[in-house]
């Protein structure tokens, strides 16, 4: 199970720097070194994977590892949006 756990944030944080890598994520207006969060974030999602190779079947491992950076390419715009609108709706 612990596996299970390493595989998931391997593939959540990839996900997460190529969302960054993006030029319309909303994280930041600052511009961010593009390559730099591209190659980390193929390399995340990659050592990710072969984690959760190691841990379940091959189909089983590419759902999960599709089902957790989905999540995060959902979840991540609309919260960082949201704190957004939030925090300057109290200024």
């Amino acid at each position: 199970m612990t596996l299970f756990w390493i595989g998931a944030a391997l593939v959540m944080a990839g996900a997460f720097l190529l969302y960054l890598a993006s030029p319309n994520q909303s994280v930041t207006a600052a511009a961010l070194p593009r390559r730099t969060f591209g190659w980390g974030g193929a390399a995340g999602l990659s050592g990710g994977q072969a984690v959760l190779l190691g841990w379940a079947g091959p189909a089983t491992a590419v759902f999960i590892a599709l089902t957790f950076a989905s999540l995060v390419w959902s979840i991540v715009p609309l919260l960082f949006l949201w704190l957004g609108t939030r925090n300057g709706a109290e200024r």
